[in-house]
């Protein structure tokens, strides 16, 4: 792994430490984001609800309130129809619980991911007809066909699409729709499912002038949803993750409240890394062997005795998605184990994998082994694949190329899906590996930018938390990275599935702080204990039994 320090000249640094009003470590991190005026630190820092942009400013926006109202007025009944994965979900359920609160007589549908995927189907269009709907929106999914909409228009049903996927192809018919990735007129292209749902909400409320405060009180639902998507943590998507983890210190919704506790959090001191690691995990894992259904019955169910039962089938399809994912996972391993070199790609498939978890094993192996992953899961003559990328190679358009063959397909540049059938994925496969086994090393090489450098010497909860202010972190806004050297690594233990984490102490000088390294198990060499090692890491509030300490998150080490 390659480790890259990101330098400025001291007097540009000072000059700019004076305009932005912080100290030199601060103004580093700030100038390594691309932030350099005065003004953007500001919006940066301190998102608010003015860096949010007009709802109305996506092209279709008038015509889907309206027809909203309409049908508020008119009492119809409206079904929500959400993606099945967590942002899906989350967008539905606080769609459910703001759109009830005006009176709207609304009701939601969530596909089965494994038995019916995301198309719409005569069975749903029948599910829905029975119980008289007159429109369905869509939350974080679109359609790929005119025969699925027609399906629903010929049915006296109305549709309303709401996504924010990239496209592949433009449908004939008159839809309306509002998606940031097509709105020549919407400035912001990187919301999630979820963060749609809070902009149609807006809308809506907009227009009916009424109070907002519900939309910003259940902001820990979006969030949640925006957080999972792994979109980038900039622009409007900083208000919406810095309120809802704000929100988390007293939810309103009920089963967060329980979840937080089985999972031994605490509500004042989670971050980002404990919503995508922890919370999303658990509310997919239903999604994914079972029924997601069930998660939007988790956010807006009120019942003490249903949302234990539902946390209770949460953690036994936890613990069901944990071994299907062990054994795929290691299934894979024995065979790059037995390839001559290191793959510069992972295209494999078979007819005994579980589609529901093969998206959860391609990002492990993809950030593993720092390649491309296509894994694809065989049923009834078709192929589902959960594609991950790296940085710099965008698979989604390496896909798009030859989206014709596919039955279904999308996705966002790192992260995409497809279905085929199984006699077209020989073609597939030769295509990828005419794209993909060109790869130069420096192509595939896992890179780490640095920050600073910064002794752990000097770390103390003040610093951490001026660091913080930085935050949330994820995409395009990542950990600030940092590094020391002539440190000792103590007391290390490993831990989870094949051990591949530890946690332990780290000592330098009088300075003895406690180092937890993800995904770095395999790296702890017994031979080398007690040797000085140079470290990348990042430092993390945690609290406690009464108080917050600092721990060290481990990105990489190196023997000295």
């Amino acid at each position: 792994m390659r480790w890259e320090l990101l330098n400025y000249n001291d007097e540009y640094i000072q000059s700019k430490s004076k305009e932005f009003h912080t100290d030199k470590l601060i103004t580093e991190l700030l100038l390594n984001r691309g932030i350099t005026n005065k003004e953007d630190v500001d919006k940066f820092l301190n998102p608010s609800m003015e860096n949010i942009n007009d709802p109305f400013l996506f092209e279709d926006m008038e015509r889907i309130v309206e027809r909203i109202i309409i049908a508020r007025k008119n009492k119809e009944k409206i079904f929500i129809y959400g993606d099945y994965d967590v942002d899906g979900i989350s967008g539905t359920a606080y769609l459910i619980i703001v759109l009830r609160n005006l009176g709207i007589n609304i009701d939601y549908f969530i596909q089965n991911r494994v038995h019916e995927g995301s198309k719409i189907n005569k069975h749903f269009v029948n599910y829905i007809k029975k119980r008289n709907a007159k429109l369905v929106i869509t939350v974080d999914t679109s359609f790929g066909s005119t025969e699925e909409i027609e399906l629903l228009t010929k049915n006296g049903i109305d549709l309303i699409i709401t996504d924010h996927h990239r496209q592949t192809n433009k449908l004939k018919l008159d839809v309306k729709t509002i998606n940031p990735k097509i709105s020549k007129t919407y400035p912001f292209k990187h919301l999630s499912g979820s963060g749609m749902a809070y902009k149609l909400a807006d809308a809506v409320y907009e227009r009916l002038g009424v109070s907002k405060k519900i939309l910003h009180d259940y902001m820990d639902i979006v969030m949640i949803g925006t957080v999972a998507d792994v979109v980038p943590m900039t622009d409007e998507n900083r208000f919406i993750i810095k309120q809802g983890l704000a929100n988390l210190r007293k939810t309103k919704v009920k089963g967060l409240e329980y979840l937080i506790v089985y999972l031994k959090l605490n509500a004042y001191s989670i971050n980002t890394s404990d919503i995508g690691f922890y919370i999303a995990p658990m509310l997919n894992a239903l999604g994914r062997i079972d029924s997601s259904k069930m998660v939007v019955d988790f956010y807006i169910e009120k019942d003490d005795f249903r949302i234990f039962n539902i946390i209770e089938e949460m953690k036994r399809a936890n613990k069901i998605r944990r071994y299907l994912e062990i054994n795929i996972y290691n299934e894979i391993e024995e065979k790059i184990a037995k390839m001559r070199e290191k793959p510069k790609y992972i295209f494999m498939k078979s007819k005994k994998w579980h589609s529901g978890v093969t998206g959860v094993v391609s990002s492990r192996l993809s950030l593993k082994y720092n390649i491309p992953v296509i894994i694809i899961s065989i049923k009834n003559g078709y192929g589902k694949a959960s594609c991950r990328s790296v940085e710099g190679l965008n698979i989604f358009d390496i896909l798009k190329e030859i989206s014709h063959k596919f039955e279904r397909f999308g996705g966002h540049d790192l992260a995409a899906g497809f279905l085929v059938t199984e006699k077209v994925l020989f073609q597939i496969e030769k295509y990828l590996k005419n794209k993909l086994y060109r790869l130069n090393k420096s192509d595939i090489e896992k890179k780490f930018l640095i920050d600073s450098y910064l002794s752990i010497e000097n770390i103390n909860k003040t610093l951490v938390k001026e660091i913080n202010k930085l935050s949330p972190f994820g995409l395009d806004n990542q950990e600030p990275n940092f590094t020391d050297n002539n440190v000792t690594l103590l007391n290390y233990t490993k831990f989870g599935v094949d051990s591949r984490h530890f946690k332990g102490m780290v000592v330098k000088g009088n300075k003895k702080l406690p180092v937890i390294g993800y995904n770095l198990g395999d790296k702890i060499d017994t031979k080398n204990s007690g040797k000085k090692i140079e470290i990348l890491y990042t430092p993390v509030l945690k609290y406690g039994k009464n108080d917050f300490f600092i721990e060290l998150k481990l990105k990489d080490f190196k023997y000295n």
